[in-house]
């Protein structure tokens, strides 16, 4: 499986005046290494559901600032396994500024005309990634873990110590068991969500914090409150009887779950113990 490679300088792509369909950010996986020079594409679900078949179709990564930028491609029927992995770091790339982004997208080798593509995503490693959730430890007795909401937007908050019969589990456990337990991840984070996102709804307009969790839940479910009215709904009460709203809370859930991969971890974890 060849990857090619197209460098270009000052020569960031003009519009594309063809109609697309955009790629929703919850149906692709992606990591960027430490160093910025390689991008894999770690799982592909908005393609595997389409399941194009033209030869012509080639799956570009364009990767660019506002003075250089970078294409990598490969034929769709050359994919056999994931990750992809775009090694750009022969081409310059190390160059870009702060501001570099990079697209995922499926076009027409023939006419370039693009078929499908993402939003531009940020050009940082993972880690890096804009944290929309501030995480602090504290006290919280027997809990290991709760979301509050502030001015500033929500907070979750990790317990510092919680203490047991056989002495004490430290944070740094607790957080281990927060980033990599499927289950942990499938039970308390879509109860953190939904509280999150109701708060957001109740906020948007007012609060910045608002407006960022928002855009994330288009991110997860494009257009997802897009047909929710806000009309008369001015408290917490009212959004928990309005079930139309409840539905987003569900499938926003559903997308966050799915765009991490739990769903498939929960069921690998349940297997190894047979």
């Amino acid at each position: 499986m060849e990857i090619a490679s197209k460098y270009k300088s000052k020569g960031v792509r003009s519009s594309d005046p063809f109609p697309k369909e955009l790629i929703p950010l919850n149906k692709i996986s992606w990591e960027v290494s430490n160093d910025k020079k390689v991008i894999s594409l770690t799982s592909f679900k908005f393609l595997e559901e389409k399941k194009y078949d033209d030869e012509k179709l080639q799956l570009g990564i364009y990767a660019y600032d506002t003075a250089n930028d970078l294409l990598c491609y490969l034929y769709l029927n050359e994919i056999v396994d994931y990750p992809l992995k775009f090694d750009i770091k022969n081409y310059g790339f190390d160059q870009l500024g702060d501001s570099a982004k990079f697209e995922v997208f499926i076009f027409d080798s023939i006419t370039k005309q693009r078929i499908a593509e993402t939003s531009a995503i940020k050009l940082v490693p993972n880690s890096q990634q804009k944290n929309l959730l501030e995480v602090k430890g504290e006290d919280l007795g027997k809990r290991i873990a709760q979301v509050d909401i502030t001015r500033f937007g929500p907070i979750l908050k990790i317990n510092k110590k919680l203490k047991t019969k056989k002495g004490f589990i430290t944070r740094k456990n607790i957080e281990s068991i927060i980033q990599a337990n499927p289950i942990f991840m499938c039970s308390f984070f879509p109860l953190a969500l939904d509280k999150i996102f109701s708060y957001a709804f109740l906020n948007k307009g007012r609060k910045g914090w608002a407006k960022n969790w928002i855009e994330y839940a288009n991110e997860l479910v494009p257009g997802a409150f897009k047909d929710i009215s806000s009309s008369g709904i001015d408290s917490l009460d009212k959004l928990e009887e309005y079930d139309k709203f409840q539905d987003v809370l569900a499938r926003l859930s559903d997308a966050w779950i799915k765009k991490y991969n739990f769903d498939n971890q929960l069921l690998k974890s349940f297997n190894n113990q047979d």
